[in-house]
């Protein structure tokens, strides 16, 4: 989880801003939110397993409401009937259907928010931001420029981390 406060300290740190702001804590939200909307885009073409999420479907009638977060759909659990996607529900033949998916990562709201990303985006966010805040990238250039390090962040990923069985028992 990666603190919304403490990506905008870190970025008036690194713009000399601690003490003789510039910016707002709104500007900063705004900036993030940008960035989080390109990195978003990104993990979901790549169809990351950072920002999958599983549910429990209990359609009525043969109809599943989709969830609020749902971007796309990844796959089912022990399940192989047909299905159709409509809109915000899902056709489905059965019951209790555990549904995996993609979803969309909430809109930072506050600066006491937090955002469900690994730590590992922390620096990517603020240098991106921080380039906006700059003037010296535009929300496209810093779109081009997510999509290329998230690519080649997620290139190895396949079904997510490895399990592997104890080589022995204590």
């Amino acid at each position: 989880m990666i603190e919304v406060r403490e990506l905008i300290n870190t970025m008036l740190y690194d713009l000399n801003e601690m003490y003789a702001r510039k910016h707002s804590d709104e500007e900063f939200i705004n900036g993030i939110n940008i960035v989080l909307r390109y990195i978003n885009l990104a993990l979901i073409n790549a169809e990351s397993y950072h920002i999958t999420k599983e549910v429990t479907l209990k359609p009525k009638n043969g109809k599943a409401t989709l969830p609020s977060d749902f971007a796309k759909f990844r796959n089912f659990e022990d399940y192989d009937g047909p299905y159709t996607f409509m809109k915000d529900t899902l056709r489905i033949t059965g019951d209790n259907v555990v549904m995996r998916y993609l979803y969309i990562i909430p809109v930072v709201e506050s600066i006491e928010d937090e955002i469900d990303l690994p730590y590992f985006l922390f620096d990517m966010i603020t240098r991106y931001v921080e380039g906006m805040m700059q003037g010296n990238l535009s929300s496209d250039v810093v779109g081009q420029m997510v999509a290329n390090e998230v690519n080649k962040l997620t290139q190895s990923e396949t079904s997510g981390p490895i399990e592997r069985p104890m080589p022995f028992y204590v």
